[in-house]
């Protein structure tokens, strides 16, 4: 009977992944408030926002616009109903723009330049302009993330009137947005800047570098700012990896005519738009988004797994229909083991750090008995499975592995984090064979005593297991995750950790060590792994030995990512394809289950310990700020919806009968 809920869970599992590209196939429908629910909130969001009075007017237009859903629901408006896209489409060109980095981005802000801010062609025949054709309205992945630019009324009257819709018929002078004057001028002219500073910066490509004097150039960099002066290709990857990239000449260049353009959509649809079916459903979805999240919104599948206190259950979200893994962890194990702080680390960690090379959190929240984190749902298995099956890696797959696992340790970085668990187990695959970094339960912040060895024997950095004169431990830094990170590229090139090796193992007994686990960390302190020409070509060679270096202030990614960017053993990577999350992965995962049976998987005992563990108020105060949304998350979920409502013309209803794709048979 075990076996046939097995298979009946698996297939419902497999069938819910494969519809996802169906489309979104909710099971329950959005709650909409009521109108004296919706007042309470309205009056709610207009006493919060007294507390910030820099921030947007509530109810606004850039309010609205500085929310996903918003700007979606706004274009959708201009379009739709007013027939009027091109200036909206402008601002989704400039959005996407400003997402770019390295050298996509000159090459973009000329192209809005020619499409939007110069002379219209004329049609031969009727002898009117020709204007960019009508697109599609704003897909999920539009964000408005970039501030607006603070201006007083005597900053806009140099430009105020220097914008107005073109008319077709009149004689072809303008451009599509109706632009002229200095603020045309000052784009031109940064433009110009950029471009005479690309012809004159010495551009010396990684690839172009002996190898030997790229290794010396690069080995004892004092900072960040010494590698990007001088390689070129490295500053642009430095700007990729931090949010908004280094202050720059085009940092600025469309802000002026952002406001203008905003100015004047606001001056001609705005109080139109407040009275709109739109702005009605953007205010409920809003609601949506600050009601407290339940257990009820998501409909458990099979168990993929189970920890000390917890299970990891595939779900889907019953509004949207979007599959995530739902981590469940019982308030009162988590007592008995004394790990409350460690699970609100995690959730901190998750909230902080959003990144396409780690598994992100969507929502968090929690119930009488339980807390919940909603995470990225990852079908592909993880890595050390995937090892076991074939043994080492192909090399195409190594890079493409180290490329994104490096990015994400170093998202974590950015935001303070040491991550302190890098192994193949923790580094899972989504389904089209994406790598992202997962179980942030011993991420912490970097403290200057934070000290103590955390994470798995044997991809413990040496400075984690040193001791000073008085037998202390020794404080360390996020240079830990360079070296496990030099463990498992070399664990993926030759199937096997230097450190949990038969050599390591025999050094370290060798050396007069009694167990096998302190002959480990003997290894980790003293040994220098061998690497043999056989499996390790030299670069791959002189990789793994850098970042494997005892020395945590001369080890390779000591004073960043771009250190180890810089190496040979990376020069064949697309670094700007694999930062944008476009490179294409290697290898697919099959699409099969990569779980245990529920038997493996086993279930919680509730001993006598359990059963006597009383959840008090002061176990709760530990829980008054777990519950969280993803505002990202919650966006694509809603403008997913309302792309799907717009393609097939008709409402997204609920399934009618939800226990076939989505609940668990008992």
């Amino acid at each position: 009977m075990e076996e046939l809920q097995d298979a009946i869970e698996d297939a419902q599992y497999v069938n819910a992944i494969a519809t996802q590209v169906e489309g979104p196939k909710p099971v329950l429908s959005w709650e909409i408030p009521e109108e004296d629910q919706l007042s309470e909130w309205e009056e709610t969001k207009k006493k919060d926002a007294l507390k910030d009075p820099n921030g947007p007017e509530v109810f606004g237009i850039d309010w609205c616009l500085q929310s996903a859903i918003g700007f979606f629901l706004f274009s959708e408006f201009l379009k739709d109903t007013c027939d009027d896209y091109l200036r909206i489409n402008f601002i989704e060109d400039v959005i996407q723009w400003r997402k770019m980095r390295g050298t996509q981005r000159l090459d973009r802000a000329k192209r809005i330049v020619q499409k939007y801010l110069t002379k219209a062609p004329v049609d031969s025949v009727t002898g009117h302009q020709i204007y960019p054709e009508k697109r599609e309205i704003v897909t999920n992945d539009i964000y408005r993330k970039a501030p607006r630019l603070e201006h007083s009324g005597d900053d806009l009257k140099d430009f105020q009137n220097k914008i107005e819709p073109p008319d077709p018929t009149s004689e072809p002078t303008s451009n599509c947005l109706g632009i002229s004057g200095p603020v045309l001028d000052e784009i031109a002219n940064d433009i110009s800047r950029v471009e005479m500073n690309n012809d004159t910066e010495e551009a010396v490509s990684c690839d172009l570098v002996e190898s030997a004097e790229l290794i010396i150039a690069t080995q004892n960099l004092p900072n960040r700012k010494s590698i990007r002066e001088k390689y070129s290709t490295l500053k642009q990857l430095t700007e990729s990896l931090k949010i908004g990239g280094d202050p720059s000449i085009l940092d600025g260049l469309f802000l002026k005519l952002d406001v203008l353009v905003v100015e004047s959509l606001q001056k001609e649809y705005w109080k139109e738009f407040t009275e709109s079916e739109q702005f009605t459903k953007l205010k409920n979805f809003l609601w949506f988004y600050d009601r407290p999240v339940i257990v009820d919104d998501f409909f458990s599948m099979r168990v993929l797994g189970r920890g000390g206190f917890g299970s990891v259950t595939a779900c889907k979200k019953g509004t949207s229909g979007k599959l995530y893994a739902m981590k469940v962890m019982n308030k009162k194990r988590i007592k008995l083991k004394k790990l409350e702080l460690l699970a609100i680390n995690e959730q901190k960690a998750l909230a902080a750090v959003e990144s396409p090379f780690v598994v992100n959190l969507k929502y968090s929240f929690h119930s009488k008995d339980d807390i919940y984190l909603i995470l990225d749902l990852m079908t592909g298995g993880d890595l050390s499975y995937h090892l076991l099956q074939k043994g080492s890696f192909p090399m195409r797959e190594c890079r493409y592995y180290a490329a994104r696992i490096m990015l994400g340790l170093q998202a974590l970085h950015d935001k303070g984090y040491v991550y302190r668990d890098l192994k193949p187990e923790n580094l899972l695959l989504a389904e089209d064979g994406r790598v992202k970094i997962t179980d942030l339960g011993l991420a912490t912040k970097i403290t200057p005593n934070l000290h103590g060895a955390a994470g798995t024997r044997g991809y413990w950095a040496p400075e984690m297991l040193r001791r000073d004169k008085k037998a202390k431990r020794m404080p360390y830094g996020h240079t830990v995750d360079w070296f496990s990170f030099g463990c498992c590229v070399a664990e993926f090139i030759s199937g096997q950790n230097p450190f949990r090796s038969q050599a390591a193992l025999k050094f370290g007994l060798g050396a007069g060590e009694e167990t096998k686990e302190k002959a480990i960390d003997h290894a980790t302190m003293e040994m220098n792994p061998i690497f043999p020409e056989s499996i390790f070509d030299p670069d791959a060679a002189d990789l793994c030995q850098r970042l494997l270096d005892k020395d945590e202030n001369s080890r390779l990614g000591s004073k960043g990512c771009e250190q180890i960017m810089a190496h040979p053993w990376f020069k064949s990577c697309h670094w700007e394809a694999i930062i944008s999350d476009k490179k294409s992965p290697p290898w697919i995962p099959p699409k099969d289950v990569n779980a245990a049976s529920q038997s493996e998987i086993g279930t919680f005992g509730e001993d006598k310990k359990y059963q006597e563990c009383v959840i008090d108020e002061k176990d709760e105060k530990y829980y008054e700020d777990w519950d969280w949304t993803n505002p990202h998350a919650y966006a694509a979920e809603v403008i997913e919806f309302l792309i799907y409502e717009r393609e097939t013309g008709k409402p997204l209803l609920p399934l009618d009968d939800n226990t076939n794709c989505c609940c668990s048979v008992m």
